[in-house]
């Protein structure tokens, strides 16, 4: 295979993940801005599939977890953990890793490489105007980060994670929530590590579209009006960290800038497909 036609073939293929990225984006933000959303109170009351949007509160018998490297209570919860590593390069900066008898001058280059990945999520509930639904989020497509969350802890080479992020970690492993990893897992002594975290806490704003209602309490006066799941239809289940308006902002901002991009790889792969007589 020619060089032309790697480089070309793989700037196409990034381009047109993007590309179909970003649509999805502009089909997700499209379907919130047309569905007819409404209020918690409403709920119990409702036929089918249903948007509604409040505050986040934990769940009276289980309440919220806390989350493994901040200690901070969380719903919802993704966690990464990031490997560090160095690559030599030439003025360039073009990797040249194992090549012998460089004339050029040559520097390092830090770099992080996703290493272990998680998620964790428990039923709670969505408080709007004294009226409370509880969610379960199993099946959603949970939105609360942009990429990859916030970097909350750096752990150097030699030293491990504290006796409290452990002891969290193996809570959250033994919780059931969905959280899978060994606790041992993530703890790597020998090497650089940075973990980042995404999470949905009680007191944030939430949006939730495409459930459905699976039960409403038979005696008045219950703490919760209704439980809603994933709907039987299928409608996309999305559980969102903001408002309907801000989702919707994102979602076309997310389809504009991946749009872009996406068009200038699929430029860029033009040249080198062309030269290997693939276009």
């Amino acid at each position: 295979m020619s060089e032309d036609l790697l480089i070309g073939s793989l700037l196409a293929l990034i381009g047109l993940l993007l590309l179909y990225g970003s649509v999805r984006s502009l089909i997700t933000g499209i379907k919130i801005y047309r569905s007819d959303r409404i209020s918690a109170r409403e709920v119990p009351q409702a036929d089918g599939v249903v948007e509604f949007q409040g505050t986040v509160e934990p769940e009276q018998d289980t309440g919220a977890f806390e989350s493994p490297f901040s200690g901070r209570e969380a719903v919802c919860y993704e966690a990464w953990m990031k490997v560090k590593s160095r690559h030599r390069t030439d003025v360039d900066g073009v990797e040249v890793g194992g090549v012998k008898g460089m004339d050029k001058p040559s520097n390092t280059e830090v770099s992080w490489g996703l290493a272990e990945s998680d998620e964790a999520r428990r039923p709670f509930a969505v408080q709007d105007g004294g009226s409370r639904v509880m969610v379960d989020p199993t099946g959603a497509e949970i939105d609360i980060t942009d990429h990859m969350g916030e970097s909350v802890l750096t752990v150097g080479t030699g030293d491990s994670l504290s006796e409290d992020a452990h002891e969290r970690l193996q809570t959250i492993t033994e919780d059931k929530a969905g959280f899978e990893s060994d606790a041992e897992t993530w703890d790597r002594e020998d090497e650089t590590v940075k973990y980042q975290e995404a999470r949905l806490e009680p007191g944030d704003t939430v949006h939730v579209i495409g459930a459905e209602v699976e039960s409403v309490p038979d005696e008045w006066g219950h703490s919760i009006d209704a439980t809603v799941t994933e709907a039987v239809s299928d409608d996309q289940f999305r559980i969102s960290e903001g408002t309907e308006s801000g989702i919707v902002r994102n979602q076309l901002i997310q389809f504009i800038t991946g749009s872009i991009v996406a068009t200038g790889l699929l430029l860029l792969s033009y040249p080198p497909l062309t030269r290997a007589g693939m276009i």
